[in-house]
């Protein structure tokens, strides 16, 4: 999933870390049946990581006014 959406070859400023976002998700449960929740939050983890990096480095004052709006 994380490299079918490209973000880290699109977004050349944002950080990939999808193993330390994984390995955070195993030390809070370790458990093997709780492997689906590791994966979904390993996935929203990535994504609001490459959020931030948008805000970050990328965006300019209006792009970022107007995004914020989207999303509230």
């Amino acid at each position: 999933w994380w490299r079918g959406l490209e973000l880290a070859e699109n977004l050349k400023f944002s950080r990939d870390r999808l193993m330390e976002c994984y390995l955070w998700n195993i030390g809070v449960d370790f458990n093997p049946r709780f492997s689906v929740c590791r994966k979904s939050i390993t996935k929203l983890n990535c994504l609001i990581t490459t959020i931030d990096d948008v805000y970050d480095v990328y965006g300019t004052i209006d792009e970022l006014e107007l995004f914020t709006e989207a999303v509230d």
